[in-house]
């Protein structure tokens, strides 16, 4: 339950991960970030701006020739944006478009994006995909024997096992991971933010949130270095601490880190977003158990609206 949002971390879009100057003048470009502080996922708005701008890019691949490269980068931000928008399928067409160009490339990068398939793929609900993606990536990442690599791969699997409910296998794998990247300067923020709330996740699975907290309060510290104070990375952490407290029975302090969380969400996820919905309806639990009757029938309102109204196939339709 405390993983519902944690994927939408690793989706935060990369100061580099621009198009080449071959792209056309209409393509997005992105500067890279002077303040050691890496950007947060854009807006729904912004996110649909640049949407259009890679699609007329890639649509415009043959005529310009770009390289490969190019077009990696491409369909590599289409695969981001797509998954930040709960754009499952699309999403999914975008990566495998990457995957197919890397299967002949540097294979840390193709391990990479067959994970983030992955990740994809437990977002839409296709967990026998999902594992057997993750299974691919790290057999990868084994034959490179790079330990950082391998580690990653662990937490990562470990993400999938706990949405398939495998929590032992996923608490041991998380564990080992956690003890290689952890307090790694090797490895980006996001992913040791993930590491972190992977571990808590699979302890609260296993009725130890007293162990997950100080992990996830460690989880929000980060994401404050590496996006900022004010992003929405903070917001999901503060949902994830939240809910570990209410599994705790701390009730009090759930109130304060859900309710950021949850505001949070809808302004920059968006209020028809899949991951806003599914947290809006946990927090309405949440506010029942509490006995907070009102404030619990607005947000089961407001649950019932979006799904009623959110066109269910702008997330599972490839067109």
């Amino acid at each position: 339950m405390i993983r519902t949002l944690v994927a939408a971390i690793v989706v935060l879009v990369s100061a580099n991960s621009t198009v080449s100057q071959q792209t056309p003048a209409s393509a997005p470009q992105a500067s890279a970030s002077t303040s050691g502080v890496e950007p947060d996922l854009p807006g729904r708005a912004e996110s649909l701006r640049l949407i259009a701008l890679y699609e007329t890019a890639a649509s415009q691949a043959d005529t310009f020739k770009f390289s490969e490269a190019d077009c990696l980068k491409i369909y590599r931000q289409l695969g981001i944006l797509y998954e930040a928008l709960g754009m499952y399928k699309k999403s999914e067409d975008a990566v495998e478009h990457g995957i197919a160009l890397l299967r002949n490339g540097p294979q840390n990068e193709l391990a990479d994006e067959i994970s983030f398939l992955s990740f994809v793929q437990v977002a839409a609900g296709e967990m026998h995909e999902a594992e057997k993606e993750q299974l691919e990536a790290q057999r990868i990442r084994e034959s490179i024997g790079d330990p950082t690599g391998i580690a990653l791969g662990w937490s990562d699997l470990a993400d999938v096992y706990l949405k398939e409910r495998k929590f032992k296998q996923a608490l041991e794998l998380a564990q080992k991971a956690i003890k290689v990247i952890g307090d790694s300067t090797a490895v980006n923020g996001s992913d040791r933010i993930l590491v972190r709330q992977t571990l808590a996740a699979a302890m609260c699975e296993r009725h130890e949130c007293n162990r997950g907290i100080p992990l996830l309060k460690d989880a929000i510290d980060l994401s404050k270095t590496t996006y900022g104070p004010e992003s929405l990375a903070v917001g999901l952490a503060e949902y994830l601490l939240g809910t570990a407290y209410w599994h705790n029975g701390d009730l009090v302090d759930a109130a304060d880190c859900l309710q950021r969380g949850i505001e949070r969400m809808k302004r920059d996820l968006g209020w028809g977003h899949p991951s806003y919905i599914d947290a809006m309806a946990s927090y309405a639990r949440f506010l029942r158990q509490r006995g907070q009757l009102e404030a619990a029938a607005d947000a089961e309102s407001e649950v019932v609206k979006a799904r009623s109204v959110v066109d269910v196939r702008s997330f599972t339709s490839r067109h």
